[in-house]
Order: C-alpha cells, then structure tokens, then sequence
C-alpha cells in the first residue's frame, strides 16, 4: 500500500512558528497562504512556496499588528518538528511518500532535519506541476507515478481534494475536529491512531 503524507501541520508540528507569532495569527498566516496559492492556481500561475510564505507573512503580521522577525519566522518552516507518532506511523507504513504545498526540495530538507529521510521514498512537490494542492494536478502527479495511493492529511481539504482526484485518503483531525464535507472516510485521532487504523486495513 502506498501512503503519501502531507508535510506542514501533519507529519510536521507547528509549535516552532506558533511560539514566535501566536497561535491566531499562524492560523491567519497559512489560511492567507491557501488563500493566495487557490487564487493564483485558478488564474493559472504559479509562485514558488518560498515566495509565497515571504508575502503572506508580511501581509499577515501588518494586518495584525505584529512586530517579529520574519527571516526568524520563515527559517522554522525549514525545520520544523517531527509531529508525534511521524517516526511511528512512517516506520509502519510498506512504501511511504510525501506530498507537500512546500514543494519537493522543502520537503526533502524538513525530512532531513527531522531525521525522517530515510524512511519516505520519494517527496512529491506541487512545484513539479506548478499548482497548488487542492488543484487535482498534484494528486494525479502521484498517481501516475505510483498507480494507486491514500493521502494522509491534517487538512480537510487537503483530503477532500486527494478523494475527488482518485486517491483514497485518511484524515487526522487532531486540530480541526469536525469533517465539512460529505464523503464518508477513514479518520484518526492523531497520527498514532491513524497507524494503528493502516494496521488493520493492511492485515
């Protein structure tokens, strides 16, 4: 079975950029990152992840009225965290992939900081299609290159758009608690307990 894992607020934990910014306005800050990243999709552009983060942050903090230092802020996202039970759910998991909105080359460096390189095959990067996930292009990157696979999220949306384009998907409502959308679908209270649930759907 191949499991594809989204990386920030899934495999990756937050707590680094909360700690400097504040719960509220990080929760600001990646809403207005979704936001412009839907936007510039529809339009048919593209801006890598880096620059994307850079302005949003910026427009962010200002809205807010928060005085921080943003290279400080935006060199967390490099290293952030492992969430709890990465390693254990990764070390479960046959064939392990991630894709990530940070596109491949940040997604292969968070893996590397956080020690958890060697147990994902393959990072996936919204950069090799240039657009943004929910867009179906990203999942379908994955499933041309793997054939089958199940997304495991942290992000309603992120699952709602993984099941629309084909993949199967297991969402971690740790954080976000209540599913918006129609579909029926395989859930976990955090991702120990969403490996304990791949356990049984692979015995």
């Amino acid at each position: 079975m191949n499991m594809v894992f989204d990386a920030m607020g899934t495999l990756f934990d937050l707590s680094p950029v909360r700690e400097r910014i504040g719960a509220a306005a990080t929760e600001a800050w990646f809403e207005r990152i979704l936001h412009s990243a839907a936007t510039l999709t529809m339009l048919g552009e593209f801006v890598p992840f880096k620059e994307l983060a850079a302005t949003t942050l910026a427009t962010t903090t200002a809205k807010l009225g928060i005085d921080t230092d943003q290279d400080d802020v935006l060199g967390q996202l490099q290293k952030l965290p492992a969430a709890d039970g990465a390693r254990d759910v990764l070390e479960r998991v046959e064939h392990a992939f991630v894709l990530t909105n940070g596109g491949r080359d940040g997604g292969e460096k968070l893996l590397e900081n956080a020690g958890l390189a060697d147990l994902v095959e393959r990072v996936f990067g919204v950069d090799e299609v240039e657009a943004y996930k929910p867009d179906p292009r990203p999942y379908r990157l994955v499933l041309d290159q793997l054939g089958e696979a199940t997304l495991v999220a942290a992000h309603a949306w992120d699952c709602a758009g993984a099941l629309r384009a084909g993949m199967r998907a297991v969402w971690v409502r740790s954080e976000e608690k209540t599913w918006p959308f129609p579909e029926e679908l395989l859930d976990g209270d955090g991702l120990r307990e969403v490996a304990r649930l791949i356990d049984v759907q692979t015995t």
